[in-house]
């Protein structure tokens, strides 16, 4: 069994202070066996918002698998978002923009989304060059074939439920074609702080996609199940969805994904929310209240 945190969109410069904590303590009380961050670690990509990120990130007991986000190269320092874009994520968060995991179980390839510039007014959309799907579907041909396959970008593979025109990682039905020629179990991703989780369906048209319940669901190598993160540390939320990440649980081929929620004072599973069993599940994690 392998226990995953996935965490999105923590922006650093703009995060709660309580929110972090929380998180950190969760981590620690949880003791998962891969953090998987997919980007946006900071606000405007400065050096201090990055040494904050270290700072977070070095508290982390986990390993930690990371892709950057739009928020982390510089939106104006033309000079370095052209020519030295990831320099400072390299130097603070990871060597690699598009790492690879591997054990007995899972395997895990990071994929770059971050566009430097666009023919358009907005840069901070994402893409997907068919050089990255061919190199991604290389490195998955080569994994032994039973090991779980998940894919971590920053951009939205899939739209959200209530937006079916929402703007996408940018081509992004090529390369989920491509993870499911390769068995891909898990294509997780964030951006737009808000969690959802949908089946990709192939179809003789292109990917068609089932809306599923956000709280908890399951995949298997024969289903590709996308799911996005909320922001999970930012101030920065939408939709009147508080701080969440995913729990993700691998065992025996199934995926399990949780969405946990921040409730103001702790974390709870979504479906649990408001409920005894939330604050008990609290309780389990923050410990006793301090004495007065």
């Amino acid at each position: 069994m392998r226990r995953i945190a996935h965490i999105s969109d923590l922006h650093f410069r703009r995060v709660d202070p309580a929110v972090v904590e929380g998180l950190l303590a969760e981590l620690d009380h949880d003791r998962p066996d891969l953090v998987i961050a997919s980007g946006d670690f900071t606000m405007r990509a400065r050096t201090r918002e990055y040494e904050e990120a270290r700072a977070f990130l070095a508290r982390v007991t986990a390993p930690v698998l990371a892709v950057p986000g739009n928020h982390d190269i510089s939106p104006y320092r033309l000079w370095q978002r052209f020519f030295t874009p990831f320099r400072r994520y390299r130097r603070y968060i990871a060597p690699e923009t598009e790492p690879v995991f591997q054990d007995e179980e899972i395997a895990v390839i990071g994929l770059n989304t971050v566009r430097t510039w666009a023919p358009e007014r907005d840069w901070s959309q994402g893409k997907i060059t068919r050089a990255q799907i061919r190199r991604t579907e290389r490195v998955l041909a080569a994994l032994p074939p039973h090991l779980f396959r998940i894919i971590v970008g920053h951009h939205p593979f899939i739209p959200p439920p209530w937006d079916a025109e929402a703007r996408l990682v940018g081509r992004a039905d090529e390369a989920l074609a491509a993870f499911q020629r390769h068995h891909v179990g898990l294509a997780l991703a964030g951006h737009l702080h808000r969690g959802y989780s949908r089946f990709v369906m192939p179809t003789p048209s292109g990917a068609a996609r089932a809306e599923i319940d956000r709280s908890e669901a399951q995949t298997t190598a024969t289903r590709l199940l996308a799911v996005q993160a909320g922001s999970a540390t930012s101030t920065r939320l939408r939709g009147n969805e508080p701080n969440a990440y995913n729990r993700i649980t691998v065992e025996g081929g199934v995926a399990t994904v949780q969405v946990r929620l921040w409730t103001g004072s702790g974390w709870c599973d979504a479906a649990a929310a408001g409920s005894a069993r939330c604050a008990s599940d609290e309780a389990d994690v923050t410990g006793p209240p301090a004495p007065p």
